[in-house]
Protein backbone atom coordinates (compact mmCIF):
# COMPACT_ATOMS: atom_id res chain seq x y z
CA UNK A 1 0.00 0.00 0.00
CA UNK A 2 1.37 3.07 -1.19
CA UNK A 3 -0.13 6.80 0.88
CA UNK A 4 0.98 10.35 -0.47
CA UNK A 5 -0.58 13.62 1.53
CA UNK A 6 -0.24 16.98 0.86
CA UNK A 7 -2.20 20.36 1.19
CA UNK A 8 -1.27 23.27 -0.23
CA UNK A 9 -3.07 26.63 0.22
CA UNK A 10 -3.76 28.96 -3.12
CA UNK A 11 -4.55 32.79 -2.74
CA UNK A 12 -7.89 32.44 -4.69
CA UNK A 13 -11.64 31.56 -4.10
CA UNK A 14 -12.90 28.41 -3.82
CA UNK A 15 -15.04 28.69 -6.85
CA UNK A 16 -12.44 29.69 -9.38
CA UNK A 17 -10.35 26.38 -8.37
CA UNK A 18 -13.55 24.50 -8.59
CA UNK A 19 -13.90 25.81 -12.00
CA UNK A 20 -10.22 23.92 -12.80
CA UNK A 21 -10.22 21.24 -10.79
CA UNK A 22 -13.61 19.99 -11.42
CA UNK A 23 -12.82 19.93 -15.58
CA UNK A 24 -11.48 16.26 -15.19
CA UNK A 25 -10.97 15.66 -18.59
CA UNK A 26 -8.11 18.71 -18.39
CA UNK A 27 -6.17 16.19 -15.74
CA UNK A 28 -3.25 15.58 -17.97
CA UNK A 29 -2.35 19.00 -18.04
CA UNK A 30 -1.81 19.01 -14.21
CA UNK A 31 -0.98 14.96 -13.44
CA UNK A 32 1.71 14.34 -15.87
CA UNK A 33 1.40 10.83 -15.57
CA UNK A 34 -1.90 10.47 -17.46
CA UNK A 35 -1.37 10.90 -21.39
CA UNK A 36 -4.54 10.15 -22.49
CA UNK A 37 -8.25 10.13 -21.19
CA UNK A 38 -11.55 8.26 -22.71
CA UNK A 39 -14.62 9.09 -21.14
CA UNK A 40 -17.20 5.83 -20.85
CA UNK A 41 -19.96 7.18 -19.42
CA UNK A 42 -21.24 9.48 -17.50
CA UNK A 43 -24.64 9.87 -14.82
CA UNK A 44 -24.33 13.38 -13.03
CA UNK A 45 -21.71 14.02 -11.14
CA UNK A 46 -20.30 10.29 -12.04
CA UNK A 47 -17.99 10.04 -14.70
CA UNK A 48 -16.29 6.45 -15.61
CA UNK A 49 -13.33 6.85 -17.75
CA UNK A 50 -10.26 4.84 -19.49
CA UNK A 51 -7.11 6.71 -19.15
CA UNK A 52 -3.56 5.31 -20.37
CA UNK A 53 -0.71 6.74 -18.17
CA UNK A 54 2.85 8.27 -19.57
CA UNK A 55 4.09 4.46 -20.16
CA UNK A 56 1.71 3.49 -21.93
CA UNK A 57 -0.86 1.07 -18.72
CA UNK A 58 -3.58 1.74 -19.18
CA UNK A 59 -6.49 1.99 -16.04
CA UNK A 60 -10.33 2.72 -15.09
CA UNK A 61 -11.23 5.28 -12.91
CA UNK A 62 -14.66 5.98 -11.68
CA UNK A 63 -15.03 10.09 -10.87
CA UNK A 64 -17.40 10.90 -8.10
CA UNK A 65 -17.42 15.41 -8.56
CA UNK A 66 -18.76 16.37 -4.86
CA UNK A 67 -18.86 20.45 -5.86
CA UNK A 68 -19.10 21.95 -2.61
CA UNK A 69 -16.13 19.47 -1.14
CA UNK A 70 -14.22 18.10 -4.30
CA UNK A 71 -13.08 15.11 -6.26
CA UNK A 72 -13.08 11.21 -5.27
CA UNK A 73 -11.27 8.94 -7.85
CA UNK A 74 -11.42 5.62 -7.37
CA UNK A 75 -9.04 3.45 -9.35
CA UNK A 76 -11.37 0.19 -10.76
CA UNK A 77 -8.95 -1.57 -13.15
CA UNK A 78 -5.34 -1.76 -14.18
CA UNK A 79 -2.41 -1.81 -12.43
CA UNK A 80 -3.84 0.55 -9.35
CA UNK A 81 -6.05 -0.03 -7.41
CA UNK A 82 -7.56 2.69 -4.88
CA UNK A 83 -8.37 6.21 -4.04
CA UNK A 84 -7.14 9.46 -4.76
CA UNK A 85 -9.33 12.49 -2.90
CA UNK A 86 -8.84 16.30 -4.15
CA UNK A 87 -10.74 18.00 -1.34
CA UNK A 88 -10.94 21.75 -0.92
CA UNK A 89 -11.56 23.83 2.13
CA UNK A 90 -12.88 27.44 1.56
CA UNK A 91 -11.28 30.43 3.77
CA UNK A 92 -12.89 32.92 1.80
CA UNK A 93 -9.87 34.13 -0.20
CA UNK A 94 -7.86 31.57 0.05
CA UNK A 95 -8.57 28.24 -0.36
CA UNK A 96 -6.54 24.93 1.20
CA UNK A 97 -6.43 21.81 -1.35
CA UNK A 98 -6.08 18.77 0.08
CA UNK A 99 -4.61 15.35 -1.83
CA UNK A 100 -5.00 11.74 -0.32
CA UNK A 101 -3.70 9.13 -2.74
CA UNK A 102 -3.99 5.93 -0.99
CA UNK A 103 -3.19 3.11 -3.93
CA UNK A 104 -2.58 -0.59 -4.06
CA UNK A 105 -0.12 -1.28 -6.76
CA UNK A 106 0.18 -4.37 -9.11
CA UNK A 107 3.92 -5.87 -10.05
CA UNK A 108 3.99 -4.09 -13.09
CA UNK A 109 3.63 -0.68 -11.35
CA UNK A 110 6.12 -2.00 -8.47
CA UNK A 111 8.66 -2.92 -10.89
CA UNK A 112 8.46 0.30 -13.12
CA UNK A 113 10.07 2.91 -10.41
CA UNK A 114 12.01 1.20 -7.06
CA UNK A 115 10.86 5.00 -5.67
CA UNK A 116 7.14 4.88 -6.53
CA UNK A 117 6.60 6.94 -3.11
CA UNK A 118 8.57 9.09 -4.33
CA UNK A 119 7.17 9.92 -7.53
CA UNK A 120 3.38 9.60 -6.83
CA UNK A 121 4.36 12.68 -3.76
CA UNK A 122 6.54 14.72 -7.09
CA UNK A 123 2.89 14.15 -9.33
CA UNK A 124 0.89 15.33 -6.77
CA UNK A 125 3.06 18.17 -5.85
CA UNK A 126 3.42 19.15 -9.26
CA UNK A 127 0.00 19.36 -9.86
CA UNK A 128 -1.00 21.84 -7.15
CA UNK A 129 1.31 23.98 -8.26
CA UNK A 130 -0.17 24.56 -11.49
CA UNK A 131 -3.19 25.04 -10.07
CA UNK A 132 -1.83 27.56 -7.80
CA UNK A 133 0.14 29.31 -10.59
CA UNK A 134 -2.96 29.28 -12.78
CA UNK A 135 -5.12 30.39 -10.13
CA UNK A 136 -3.27 32.75 -8.59
CA UNK A 137 -2.26 34.45 -12.02
CA UNK A 138 -2.93 38.02 -12.55
CA UNK A 139 -2.52 39.72 -15.92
Amino acid sequence: MVEVGIMIQINATFEKIWRIISKVDNDPKYWKDISHIRNISRDGNTIIRKIQLSNGIKCQQKITLFPKEGIHVQWTKGPIVGTKDIMLVDNGSTTIIRVKINYKLGKVMQARSANILDELQSEAEHALQIIKKQTEFKP
